[in-house]
């Protein structure tokens, strides 16, 4: 693992404030090297301490189809299929211009993944098997992930790999 960032987003439920502050003592001075599993943080990507690949764990699968959250069918990196929830599943921080990144989601399931940020709109339905991965160059900016499942009300366990080698 490497060391990743997490900056608190504001809720309003008892949960959420406490994960709100458990981030805010990691973010005094400490930093986290684990394995990142919520939803409720955004991750910095930082290619200063990026030495080893990021993995973030989740739930796939919604029941909003891929195309009411991307507003279109097809990207450059493949259709967007599948079903998620409404809500991205990460917020990703990308602090500067990488040449190379890749997210590559591992499952049991068949999962699509889709991300909009700063350059546009990606989705990827089926790489290897029936794991989804978007790789290329990305331009600093805050990106929304979503995980989806091809099946609608289809929740699934998942592993997004995040790593900038080839």
């Amino acid at each position: 693992m490497f060391k990743a960032i997490v900056k608190p987003i504001f809720f309003k439920t008892k949960s959420q404030f406490i994960f709100k502050q458990a981030a805010w003592l990691l973010l005094t001075g400490a930093s986290l090297n684990v394995n990142v599993s919520s939803a409720f943080a955004q991750i910095v990507i930082n290619q200063s301490t990026m030495i080893q690949p990021l993995i973030i764990e989740g739930m796939s699968g919604g029941s909003v189809a891929a195309l009411e959250i991307t507003q279109t069918e097809n990207t450059a990196t493949g259709y967007c299929d599948g079903f998620a929830n409404s809500q991205p599943n990460h917020i990703l921080e990308i602090d500067s211009y990488w040449q190379f990144l890749r997210l590559e989601v591992e499952s049991d399931a068949d999962t699509t993944i889709m991300v909009q940020g700063s350059g546009g709109t990606w989705c990827n339905d089926d790489v290897s098997s029936a794991n989804p991965m978007i790789e290329g160059v990305w331009q600093p900016g805050i990106y929304k992930v979503w995980v989806g499942s091809y099946q609608a009300q289809s929740s699934n366990k998942y592993q997004i790999k995040i790593t900038g080698q080839k």
